[in-house]
């Protein structure tokens, strides 16, 4: 049993969606959750197994196939303030250029198959 108390960590997850038959390229989602663990590493496992459960394919109205993949997390910081509820997200935004938001936020980790 985990002596420490569970605290809040705000987890900034990226997904990306792809609309199958379009010649549209992917997008990408950054969205920032709050977790609340007893640890960092606890807090970073949560938000993995968040975004792999985000995943994701549905019809769009043109009978197209939308896949949302989770492609990983960017950062794990517990939050500054502990009064928050439990598991919401915060807030979301969508971005085209993953090579770009990795050269802007300086995260090296995430991994793309069309990074190479």
């Amino acid at each position: 049993m985990n002596s420490r108390p569970r605290v809040p960590y705000i987890a900034i997850l990226i997904l990306k969606s792809e609309v199958s038959g379009s010649y549209t390229p992917p997008m990408f989602s950054e969205d920032i959750v709050l977790i609340h663990a007893c640890s960092l590493d606890q807090a970073r496992a949560a938000a993995e197994s968040r975004g792999r459960g985000d995943e994701t394919s549905y019809a769009n109205e043109y009978g197209e196939t939308v896949t949302w993949t989770f492609v990983g997390v960017a950062d794990v910081q517990e939050a500054l303030y502990d009064s928050l509820d439990e598991d919401v997200s915060l807030y979301s935004r969508s971005f085209d250029d993953l090579t770009q938001y990795k050269q802007v936020f300086s995260i090296e980790s995430l991994q793309y198959e069309s990074d190479s």
